[in-house]
């Protein structure tokens, strides 16, 4: 019986088969529906290995309604493995597919699975081998729990780390299939043996279907002899890939790039410790240092004319923790944030008016309304879901030492700022490792991206300071890492709810970043509708639930403070607009959260900043200067931060050239990072007056630092181009020492002008607000 014209097709199918009566018409049926379909010119061999039953009959009536089906009788059967080595033999196409014949392995996977592999021909990058992944895999447990053991072992063994080794549906370029030597038994080492060869093997989840007809021929007693067989390849594996040595060089260089991401995010991570742990602000250090001296000297002049003997260190002791000026809040804005996170757990609730009170907790970043009680209290204006996560630490090291932020500034502050922001970045440099060693194609390249990530952009700047940005940016990370791998080798239940649930905590982080959520959404899925509704959907719904219910724990309302704004600032409104300060009471406008006057314990009024803003709070008056600075002017996005420039670039690569070595899912990455950021900077560009403030007094455009592991990532493909020239790479060099400038230039306080501006204040170039 033979299949084929003389033309070689585009697909050789194998499918070996013993007693499956039954399951062999219905599954060529499917096979010959999804690859018509798909417009694929194919072959299939089924080889029949010794059946009992009817299937060879089965086989015969296949083939003969159908050239392009063949059946390969053996009489004795052989085992699985020499019946793969016969059909191999007889495949004449580029690409070859394998499954079984018992119907659990869907056809309908092929195409997306043969779209993973490489294609010299038009020099598409890809797999060599892609192997499937049954998920969730329908067996019974005496089959499952077996397999779960043997895949961890064969990872162990053989350093190939798979979730399925022995699925039965697999996809090869011809080499890779032809290259193989299957003794007895060893089709169930094949993604091993492929890997050992020098072979890139990926894996990709695949629908799993129950076995409605036949019986399984796996169980307890195969599992013991594959443990057998997989000690005496274990020695082979290792001869193998010693004399592929050079084939593997590829997997050899990765290792010595992780290596060496590794070093850079020590560098990195342990730079930002060392901040943390020095970070105060210049002017208390200088006015604590001054206070000490007067205090000693009118001590020693008082001692001169006979009084008691001084203690120099006494006096700088009582005045250091009296006073507590070296303190690691470095503005009204993480001020907001760290009196949540105090009243939360020394007091129990969100209101902070008992704590603004005390010397240096002041803060502008604050609205009022009234309580469950009607009385009314003062609030952070910052959404609460970071303060909680914050206050949880907060709250251990509180029972654990007795301090307090308010005793012991110095001390428990650095702690929380290790919890809340080191290991934040550490994250963040984790996912965009992954990201950047996926999209680069050149070593240059890559090293040059995470450079960038870990030393040139803001928010290393930012990272000393409790802040919104870094939970953001290491959420958009982490989900854009999913949604890479998800979209290249397919994805579990779990991986699909890891993106949707990150996409949605950088959301809760930063409200602009609901256009990321829906973009990753999006792309997962076109991907898969299915695993998106039931898993990725949902686990976004879960988080965004929990961030408008902890809006409502600390305000009553499900929206944040910020969406209480109905009445714009004093920059726009009349006087009648807003509340009217009357000493020893308190009042609050209902419409307008930021309109307030509030009579404090300690006997002051204090009236909202927001009725009469000062500087740049009040807001750029023309739309164009505030779009020009705001992208190349003092606050630019392109200016602080030059290797930005270079995203263009990268993103028109990523999604138009078809690069050797671009891996499958990068122009959905792409399409959905140039979507998001052309809304969210379009967004900001259009706000009002009084939201057109540059993000206050900060060192940059931070309402857009979120995106900077995403862009990071962006700019790898550009940087691989430049990498191949001299001038090129002197440009790329230049681009990131001075993005580098941008951020070492706030040595001392992220919450300060950025370097462009104060340098034109001295120029004259620009007025002070």
């Amino acid at each position: 019986m033979n299949a084929a014209a003389a033309t070689p097709p585009d697909v050789s199918l194998v499918v070996p088969v013993r007693n499956e009566a039954g399951n062999i018409g219905p599954l060529i049926a499917e096979i010959r529906v999804v690859l018509d379909a798909a417009g694929l010119a194919w072959e299939l061999f089924v080889i029949d290995d010794g059946s009992s039953d009817s299937t060879w009959e089965e086989i015969s009536t296949a083939a003969t309604a159908d050239r392009r089906v063949e059946g390969v009788h053996r009489g004795q059967g052989a085992g699985k493995s020499a019946a793969l080595m016969d059909g191999f033999t007889r495949c004449r196409a580029p690409r070859i597919v394998m499954l079984d014949g018992d119907g659990q392995d869907d056809p309908a996977e092929i195409p997306a699975m043969l779209a993973l592999l490489a294609d010299p021909a038009t020099g598409r990058a890809g797999a060599d081998v892609v192997n499937g992944w049954k998920t969730p895999r329908l067996d019974p447990w005496h089959k499952t729990l077996p397999s779960r053991i043997f895949n961890l072992l064969v990872g162990w063994v053989s350093g190939l780390w798979l979730h399925d080794h022995n699925c039965g549906l697999k996809v090869f370029r011809a080499p890779a299939a032809r290259s193989l030597q299957l003794g007895d038994d060893m089709h169930r080492f094949i993604t091993v043996l492929a890997a050992a060869e020098g072979h890139r093997v990926v894996e990709k989840a695949v629908h799993h279907r129950p076995r409605t007809l036949g019986r399984s021929k796996y169980g307890f007693a195969r599992f013991f002899t594959g443990l057998i067989d997989l000690a005496r390849i274990a020695g082979d594996i290792r001869r193998r890939r010693l004399a592929v040595a050079g084939a593997i060089l590829p997997t050899a260089q990765a290792r010595r790039r992780r290596q060496l991401s590794m070093i850079l995010a020590a560098v990195a991570l342990g730079g930002l410790l060392g901040r943390i742990g020095a970070v105060t602000s210049v002017d208390k250090i200088a006015l604590e240092k001054r206070l000490v001296a007067e205090a000693v000297a009118k001590a020693r002049d008082a001692e001169a004319a006979g009084g008691p003997a001084v203690d120099a260190e006494v006096i700088a002791d009582t005045i250091e923790r009296g006073r507590r000026l070296q303190r690691p809040f470095l503005s009204a804005n993480d001020r907001s944030r760290w009196l949540a996170v105090r009243a939360l757990v020394e007091r129990g609730t969100f209101a902070i008016d008992e704590i603004v009170v005390e010397p240096g907790w002041d803060t502008i970043d604050a609205v009022a309304h009234a309580d469950a009680t009607g009385r009314i209290r003062l609030y952070s204006s910052k959404p609460p879901l970071l303060a909680i996560l914050c206050a949880a630490p907060y709250w251990l090291l509180h029972h654990m030492t007795g301090w307090t932020l308010g005793s012991h500034p110095f001390e428990m502050a650095r702690m929380l700022l290790v919890v809340c922001c080191l290991i934040p970045f550490a994250l963040l440099l984790m996912a965009s490792t992954r990201m950047i060693e996926a999209v680069g194609s050149t070593d240059w390249g890559r090293f040059w991206g995470l450079a960038l990530i870990s030393f040139g952009t803001l928010l290393s700047t930012f990272a000393v300071s409790l802040t919104n940005h870094l939970p953001a940016a290491a959420a958009a990370a982490w989900s854009g890492w999913w949604l890479l791998r998800i979209v290249g080798h397919g994805g579990s239940p779990g991986a699909f709810a890891a993106a949707g649930g990150l996409a949605a905590l950088a959301a809760a982080f930063e409200l602009p970043a609901l256009a990321w959520s829906a973009a990753l959404l999006g792309m997962l899925g076109i991907v898969d509708p299915r695993r998106t509704l039931a898993a990725a959907a949902p686990a976004a719904i879960l988080v965004a639930g929990v961030a408008l219910g902890t809006n409502w724990l600390a305000h009553g309302s499900v929206f944040p403070p910020y969406a209480h704004r109905h009445v714009a600032a004093a920059v726009e409104t009349s006087p009648a607009d807003v509340v009217r300060p009357v000493a020893g009471t308190s009042a609050a406008n209902p419409d307008n959260w930021y309109d307030y006057s509030l009579a404090l314990s300690n006997g002051k009024q204090l009236t909202s900043y927001w009725r009469d803003p000062k500087g740049v709070d009040r807001g750029e008056p023309s739309p164009i200067v505030y779009a020009w600075h705001a992208l190349v002017g003092h606050h630019g996005i392109f200016s602080l931060t030059p290797a930005w420039l270079l995203v263009p670039w990268g993103l028109v690569i990523m999604i138009a050239a078809r690069r050797r070595h671009a891996p499958p899912g990068q122009a959905h990455l792409a399409l959905a990072i140039l979507v998001v950021s052309v809304v969210v900077i379009l967004f900001y560009l259009t706000r009002s007056q009084i939201d057109r403030n540059y993000g206050g007094v900060s060192s940059g455009f931070r309402w857009v630092f979120w995106l900077a592991p995403l862009w990071a990532v962006a700019t790898v493909p550009a940087a691989d181009a430049l990498s191949h020239h001299r001038a090129g790479r002197l440009l790329a060099l230049i681009l990131l020492g001075l993005s580098v400038v941008s951020v070492a230039y706030p040595t001392w306080n992220p919450w300060s002008p950025p370097w462009i501006e104060q340098w034109l204040h001295h120029l004259g170039s620009l007025s002070r607000r």
